[in-house]
């Protein structure tokens, strides 16, 4: 019984003490496919490491990259970690700035990866700082609004 009380004197401690930036939970970031078609998405995880924007080969290391599972319209992509702030969440991927890929299925499905990566055949590169993530409560749109006409992207906002 004393365990459990030191253990809530501890807890509530805790809780005073910390500011929302402490609080440890699972942060995510989801890609929202507002496009009238499938969209594939691929999130820089380590590789490449921002300001470096190429589309990462797939095995990299032992690490193999595939793009995520295609989404249909109007439905989401999520990707998430356990951490404490979008800040640690993104900077545990090497980088301040995190890059995720949009590709259309049909792209990938008519290409060979190396085909794609050679012609940089995406929709869009959002690299997206953990600010602007934060701000954004992690959420991502294709093709991006108004929300998203700030973050630094490829091809330009406004030019698809």
């Amino acid at each position: 019984m004393k365990k459990i009380i030191d253990y809530a004197i501890i807890g509530t401690i805790s809780l005073i003490f910390c500011s929302s930036e402490c609080k440890i939970g699972y942060h995510r970031i989801a890609v929202y496919n507002k496009a009238e078609h499938y969209i594939n998405i691929l999130l820089s995880e380590g590789y490449p490491i921002f300001p470096d924007t190429l589309i990462p080969t797939l095995n990299y290391g032992s690490y193999s990259y595939v793009p995520f599972s295609p989404i249909k319209p109007g439905l989401a992509g999520y990707f998430g970690k356990i951490s404490t702030t979008y800040k640690d969440f993104i900077q545990s991927c090497g980088s301040d700035t995190i890059i995720i890929f949009i590709f259309h299925t049909d792209t990938l499905a008519k290409y060979t990866w190396d085909e794609v990566r050679e012609g940089y055949k995406i929709l869009k590169r959002y690299d997206v700082s953990w600010q602007e993530m934060a701000a954004l409560d992690g959420e991502i749109q294709y093709p991006p609004t108004e929300v998203e006409k700030r973050i630094r992207q490829y091809p330009p906002y406004g030019s698809e």
